[in-house]
């Protein structure tokens, strides 16, 4: 192909993009392939256009393989993304969090609702591309009418909001006997939301309707950096974060009447060894399941690990810090990202946050698809 990689065979005959094997309406290979195509052959070459080469395999078939990124995506018709954009929306070209964050002109960057409903899908792509890099983007100025559904679902067109057992998104405000610690007035330490979940939701969605309260400042710590200083300084606490699994679980025996509960590794990886995904949800964390499931050495290492990373977690000068006033959306990678909360006055003024979930790929998708 045009940037001269070898095409296996087979891979040609499976990829062909002919009208009988390719939907061009749907996208999708419209048709399977039975044992006589392992071994099939390229034969002939019987020509060549702009973004395709016809060709004939030893089967009998006839039919055409793409050559350029818009050929393959794109029919040959529209605009293929750029790999480079490909890489951002899949979390290949993170950008570490700089020691000082609070210091940092581009990690607290503020992009307005106006500019982006001006020219939605470019200054959209821009912004989603921003929280791609560095698992934060702040919003302002979004209509205090609007609630979280229709901001993400229509407006942003990064839904639908995953439903949770909360429902499509959370009303957070205080309450007596609250059910959650996100409830009440007290400080919120730094955490992931959902550990407890097999697949916890990739993206964070923080929306402030109402901010009357004194106090209660927002802050977000990036993990990846602090686990990366880990890996180099102390490697061995860096594999028992990786090695022994923790528990989490969360128990609302009131409003909710749930019990869940899953044990995992605090820090997952890739294949390659790249971080991929943190869950530190302490407050829901299951310590006696901890007890039962691992030896007192494997926790004790555990411990020893564990604290060595919060410690640097709830040092603020690792943390932004934010008090998230009215119509401000805020969207983080809840893979990496940990958020918190001070503590407010009880009384002092409305505090209304409405919090939701979502998915990588709808966002994915804003970043990729031309028009």
């Amino acid at each position: 192909n045009e940037r001269g990689e070898t095409i296996l065979h087979v891979e040609s005959r499976v990829s062909c993009r002919c009208c009988e094997c390719w939907n061009p309406h749907s996208n999708q290979y419209c048709i399977s392939y039975g044992k006589e195509t392992e071994n099939v052959k390229i034969i002939d070459v019987l020509g060549e256009e702009e973004h395709f080469v016809h060709l004939g395999w030893s089967d009998g078939h006839m039919g055409r393989f793409t050559i350029t990124p818009s050929g393959i995506y794109g029919n040959g018709i529209k605009e293929a993304p750029s790999e480079e954009d490909v890489k951002v929306s899949r979390r290949e070209r993170q950008i570490l969090w700089p020691a000082n964050p609070q210091q940092s002109d581009t990690l607290g960057k503020i992009w307005h609702w106006e500019d982006i409903m001006r020219d939605n899908q470019k200054r959209r792509r821009e912004f989603l591309i921003h929280f791609f890099k560095y698992g934060m983007a702040i919003l302002c100025g979004v209509p205090k009418e609007k609630d979280l559904t229709e901001i993400v679902d229509e407006d942003l067109a990064c839904g639908p909001l995953w439903s949770t057992i909360y429902g499509p998104y959370s009303t957070i405000k205080t309450a007596a006997n609250a059910t959650s610690q996100a409830y009440t007035n007290d400080i919120l330490e730094a955490h992931t939301d959902l550990a407890w979940y097999t697949q916890p939701p990739s993206v964070f969605y923080f929306y402030c309707k109402e901010n009357g309260a004194q106090g209660g400042e927002s802050f977000w710590v990036d993990s990846y950096p602090i686990l990366e200083r880990m890996r180099v300084e102390k490697p061995e606490y860096f594999e028992t974060l990786t090695r022994i699994k923790a528990s989490f679980h969360i128990f609302s025996p009131g409003l909710y009447k749930n019990f869940m509960t899953g044990t995992f590794p605090m820090v997952e990886l890739t294949d390659s060894g790249s971080i991929y995904r943190v869950r530190d949800h302490f407050f829901g964390r299951d310590n006696y399941r901890l007890m039962r499931e691992q030896s007192v050495e494997e926790r004790q290492a555990w411990w020893e690990a564990y604290f060595h990373y919060r410690n640097q977690i709830v040092d603020e000068d690792n943390q932004f810090h934010m008090k998230v006033n009215s119509g401000e959306l805020v969207l983080l990678d809840n893979w990496r990202v940990l958020h918190g909360r001070k503590a407010f006055t009880e009384n002092s003024g409305i505090r209304h946050m409405q919090t939701g979930y979502g998915d990588w790929k709808p966002a994915q998708s804003r970043v990729l698809y031309v028009e």
